[in-house]
């Protein structure tokens, strides 16, 4: 195994949509293994996960009512007793499919070469932190991030990022992230408006650390994603090579989600699901699940996570 610890996480609801991440991740990174940060998982999902060494299980100080975005950013608890030299986080609605163990060996080299403490992608549409300042138009919503704008000291035309994907060899910029987010006022997207001004931000002590990279490599999502094609064994867009495909878009455009039961094979998978309605990307994920209960049916069903299908 690398230096590199992959991380993600996930409650109840999301381990449904986690288990195609979890089958991409092991079809492209065979060497590695994807731990998931327990949000708040089901008895029979904790057991599932702790069976195949990939559980981190919620610090004890850490309580269960925290919102998710900062259980999120306090990433380091979870990890507290592993190694690593670069953490990597992959959201859990992620699917893998042009990753693998040269990529991220060259991508941490990069971080390497630079000094920079963080590699992360600007945002799919392109905006800046201003952009999202004004989000709602002058109203109560995002009136704590305007706060901490000013705060902070960033360039209001700093371009705004995206913490769906991630590499940090920082362990003080994550702890800064957690210790900024802990106890913050709930606003949208709050733990990413955090890194966007802890990369940002002269006066968080933290800025010029990110290595931005390209969202339409690495994390395509909302326009794009019925633009996605196959390409050799993976995907591409724009001219481009798909590291990841991020499954969200504005209103849940481009794809249909389910908040029940999907029939795999013989059996049943209830949660939660977001299926993409490009066809290409809609038979990527209906392989990946497929897969999965091929390789893991009888410790699902063990768990009580697969049942039987209606005939």
């Amino acid at each position: 195994m690398s230096d590199i610890l992959y991380v993600t996480g996930a409650d109840r609801r999301f381990f449904a949509t986690t288990l195609m991440l979890l089958e991409s991740f092991a079809q492209q990174l065979p060497g590695e293994r994807l731990m998931v940060c327990d949000y708040g998982l089901a008895p029979g999902q904790q057991a599932y996960l702790a069976e195949r060494g990939q559980l981190l299980p919620r610090p004890a100080d850490l309580p269960e009512s925290l919102h998710p975005y900062a259980k999120k950013a306090a990433i380091l608890e979870y990890v507290e007793a592993l190694p690593w030299r670069g953490l990597c986080w992959i959201d859990a609605d992620m699917l893998v499919t042009g990753l693998d163990a040269g990529v991220m060996a060259r991508l941490f080299q990069r971080l390497d070469d630079t000094g920079a403490a963080i590699a992360l992608t600007t945002d799919i549409n392109g905006i800046a932190l201003r952009d999202v300042a004004a989000m709602d138009e002058g109203g109560v919503a995002l009136a704590p991030f305007r706060t901490l704008l000013a705060d902070s000291g960033a360039d209001p035309d700093a371009p705004y990022v995206s913490v769906g994907f991630w590499l940090c060899r920082s362990k003080s910029l994550l702890a800064d992230w957690d210790r900024r987010s802990r106890g913050l006022t709930p606003h949208p997207l709050f733990e990413q408006n955090v890194m966007a001004l802890l990369v940002h931000g002269p006066r968080w002590g933290h800025a010029g650390g990110a290595l931005l990279l390209d969202p339409v490599e690495w994390q395509p999502q909302n326009h794009l994603l019925p633009l996605i094609h196959a390409d050799g064994g993976g995907h591409a867009v724009r001219g481009r090579t798909v590291r990841l495909v991020h499954c969200t878009a504005s209103r849940h455009w481009f794809m249909d989600v389910y908040d029940g039961h999907v029939q795999v094979g013989k059996g049943a998978l209830a949660g939660y699901f977001r299926i993409l309605r490009n066809p290409c990307l809609r038979a990527f994920q209906t392989r990946l699940l497929g897969d999965h209960v091929a390789h893991h049916g009888d410790a699902l069903t063990r768990h009580g996570l697969l049942t039987a299908a209606d005939p």
